[in-house]
């Protein structure tokens, strides 16, 4: 039986040869039978000439460019698209993922009778505050929208070829892929690993892509924000009835009614709400959009 290792990778010029000889180096140290498929995500420096030269000098290496920046996501699905096995482990090509993890994630899936092998973070490693409190913040946002705990989850899986048959029919853009293996079912096991620190830098994931991804797993997973119109609508009555009580308290009073800083206030929040509102439809208009375009999900520039 034979692992199809899938790798996207983005602007890894720099390290990318040394690691996946690594990789390679520890899992044929394990007796672990294994080919690679490098997705190169449209990086803009040398990465492509690094997986050509790997394809060349290892037998057991091939890869797909893409002809632009599509995604990590869509990259990885690009990878399970193009190789076919009965066994697929998804990993980052930066080492952080251990290699020498490999092993025991499958022994868990042959003793387990699992379909899916999940990488769970015991130790994140090194990584910044920031990192930190984006990383919280997402998956406790995503659980209380959604249900689904991703904490400490990772894109280090082992899938058998039904689950992966299962992940090749869902068709949407936008996607966010911890979520789609979580929504196919099957059975799953954990594999805790402490994450390695990288040896040439740091992540190529910038905050803007991290909150990129996270809005569109939101997004991606939940209805839950087309439902906010009705609380601001609620908020609304609930400042409209305290704006009409304090009126009322003023004329009975014999203090008068000049309610225009009031009314200025309201109408300012009411604005604001509405802005919102729409702002959350049309992220989900957004989407209806990319689809119904029907444009091809990723596009395989070459093939080595």
């Amino acid at each position: 039986m034979a692992l199809a290792v899938v790798i996207p990778v983005f602007n890894e010029e720099k390290g990318l040869d040394a690691h996946i000889r690594e990789i390679d180096r520890v899992l044929n140290a394990d007796g672990i039978s294994h080919r690679f498929l490098l997705v190169d995500d449209g990086s803009r420096d040398r990465t492509w000439e690094v997986v050509r030269r790997l394809a060349d000098e290892l037998p057991n290496v091939s890869g797909i460019r893409f002809s632009r920046n599509f995604g990590k996501e869509t990259a990885i699905c690009a990878g399970l698209d193009a190789i076919d096995e009965d066994v697929y482990l998804v990993m980052d090509s930066d080492l952080q993922h251990p290699p020498r993890c490999v092993r025991g994630m499958l022994e868990l899936l042959e003793s387990s009778g699992a379909d899916i092998v999940d990488g769970v973070k015991s130790f994140r490693g090194n990584e910044s505050l920031k990192s930190k409190i984006l990383a919280r913040g997402f998956y406790g946002v995503l659980r209380a929208l959604t249900g689904l705990d991703l904490d400490n989850s990772s894109d280090f899986k082992l899938l058998r070829r039904p689950v992966v048959d299962e992940l090749r029919k869902m068709t949407e853009h936008n996607r966010f892929f911890r979520s789609l293996v979580d929504a196919v079912g099957f059975r799953r096991a954990s594999f805790p690993f402490s994450v390695d620190d990288r040896d040439d830098g740091t992540s190529r994931f910038s905050t803007k892509r991290l909150l990129t991804l996270a809005f569109n797993a939101i997004l991606s997973n939940t209805a839950m924000p087309l439902y906010l119109p009705f609380a601001f609508a609620f908020l609304c009555f609930l400042g409209a009835l305290s704006d009409a009580v304090v009126m009322l308290v003023r004329a009975g009073t014999g203090s008068g009614v000049t309610g225009t800083m009031w009314l200025v206030l309201l109408a300012l929040v009411l604005v604001s709400l509405v802005l919102v509102s729409l702002g959350v439809l049309g992220a989900y208009l957004a989407r209806v959009y990319d689809e119904v375009k029907g444009r091809a999900r990723y596009i395989v520039a070459e093939r080595v």
